[in-house]
């Protein structure tokens, strides 16, 4: 194998895309009270459930994205697959264009009736509904395209370009509607808008992958090449149908069990510290090709590179983790006002030990998919997923939402150190290593309890969140040189 130049660092791109991600945070703020205000709450209702729509679509690439990563990441390194990696590609791209499209068209058949039936979208707006839906839906295929060429883009570590087109579709997402608010406040001009930029996405991704990956004869799709990429995805979709349906079951059962008013009180801090989880996203996004490569080309490298994401991600979330269990009533105040500051503020506690450790496990989850050990996760998802159904809804039936948060946050942590116990036998690290993860999820915890102690006074709070911080700051300097040399250059073998 010849080495090629060094790749791009860990740190820095890790941190590109955390601030792809944060974007679309900062646009929202600004931009859903001038939403509010100029389209009204049915109109903006509508607009949220496409956002929903169009967030849910890139579900539908049934973890082949992930899969390509990884192949095309290990073919780089010199395994040798089942078939040419160009051939895989371009069939992975035709399936998954072909199936956005079927489930865009079905979308847009069943529109007519979603917007009278199951929405009762009042006479003013319908028609504005209607031919939006039918755009929204439409607009699948874009999604489920691009998965592909983004998805050999992050194989090839090309992370500035990935970021530079997903930053102004993240952005344009909320920027997009309000800069057409002067001239329309149509939610068909809306969703034009919004489809010309997914198209746009589409094609600039598939440009940029073209010329890192040339195509060649024997790189035509074919349907020969569909059984190894299922194979390779299948244990992967698992995992992406099971965990939303973890992740959004509580607000489900809640609304059910409780009321839908008490729905609200748990999504605003629910949704509030769960934004911190783009942190762990965006260092895994560079973690899993970099793994890919390492599990075929220098399996010496796992282990630091195991290391090195697990102190990042803890040194980012935790702190933020613990000063928000801290501060929980202050928080939602600014957040959503003075009924927030109860009953919400001991769900945003228990939730952000829930958060610490999910943070946490995304780095052996990551790490387990990328070297090959999907089955592994998608076992423990579905051995996870009828024992906390059912504990979730106990807890909501007997304690609210405190239940649900308490459910979810206990799933969490059980699933971080089943996570961790797995991805040992793939890395294993120092004992120490693993303590001060689980020390930094006691700590959140005892933050809580600290937090709700002292809700009256500001000075223990403070006092104890600066004390965190410097611990955290001072576990980040102490890495080893192993992990700084990953951190720095993580060296790309082909």
């Amino acid at each position: 194998m010849q080495s090629t130049p060094a790749s791009p660092s860990l740190l820095r791109s890790g941190a590109l895309s955390l601030v792809t991600s944060a974007a679309p945070l900062v646009i929202a703020l600004v931009a859903l009270p001038l939403l509010t205000r100029q389209l009204g709450t049915e109109r903006l209702g509508l607009l949220a459930l496409a956002w929903a729509w169009l967030g849910y679509a890139t579900l539908l690439d049934f973890g082949l994205g992930r899969a390509l990563t990884r192949l095309v990441a290990a073919s780089d390194a010199g395994e040798s697959l089942a078939a040419p990696i160009g051939a895989m590609v371009s069939t992975a791209h035709v399936l998954l264009t072909v199936v956005g499209a079927i489930v865009g068209v079905l979308g847009a058949m069943l529109a007519p009736w979603y917007v009278e039936s199951a929405l009762h979208v009042s006479a003013r707006f319908r028609n504005d509904a209607l031919y939006s839906a039918i755009i929204f839906a439409l607009m699948v295929p874009a999604v489920t395209g691009a998965s592909v060429p983004r998805a050999v883009l992050e194989a090839r570590q090309r992370f500035r370009d990935v970021n530079l087109i997903r930053l102004p579709v993240n952005i344009g997402t909320f920027a997009v509607p309000v800069l057409l608010l002067p001239f329309t406040s149509s939610l068909t001009a809306i969703a034009l808008a919004l489809a010309a930029l997914r198209g746009w996405a589409w094609w600039r991704y598939a440009t940029v992958a073209r010329r890192t990956m040339p195509t060649h004869g024997e790189d035509a799709p074919s349907a020969s090449h569909l059984r190894a990429l299922l194979r390779t995805g299948a244990w992967m979709t698992v995992s992406n149908v099971l965990n939303p349906l973890m992740t959004v079951a509580d607000r489900f059962l809640i609304g059910s069990l409780v009321s839908v008013s008490a729905v609200a009180l748990y999504a605003v801090p629910w949704e509030a510290i769960t934004k911190l989880l783009i942190v762990p996203g965006a260092v895994t996004m560079v973690l899993f090709p970099a793994v890919s490569r390492a599990a075929v080309a220098d399996r010496t490298q796992l282990i630091p590179l195991h290391g090195a994401s697990l102190r990042l991600v803890g040194v980012l979330v935790i702190p933020a983790c613990a000063v928000a269990s801290l501060f929980a009533p202050w928080l939602l105040l600014l957040a959503g006002g003075a009924e927030y500051r109860d009953d919400s503020a001991t769900v945003l506690r228990i939730l952000s030990v829930g958060v610490a450790a999910n943070g946490l496990a995304a780095v052996p989850y990551s790490l387990l998919q990328a070297s090959g050990r999907a089955r592994w996760t998608a076992t423990l998802h579905l051995v996870e997923v009828v024992p906390f159904l059912v504990l979730l809804w106990f807890a909501v039936h007997r304690w609210g939402i405190a239940g649900a948060a308490a459910a979810w946050t206990a799933r969490a942590v059980v699933d971080a150190g089943l996570m961790v116990w797995l991805a040992h036998r793939i890395a294993p690290l120092p004992a120490p290593s693993y303590g001060i993860s689980a020390a930094g999820v006691t700590t959140v915890a005892a933050c809580a309890m600290i937090g709700r102690a002292g809700v009256d006074s500001l000075r223990i709070p403070v006092v104890t969140a600066v004390l965190v911080v410097a611990m955290f700051l001072w576990w980040w300097s102490q890495r080893s040189v192993a992990e700084r040399v990953v951190l720095g250059t993580m060296e790309r073998h082909t």
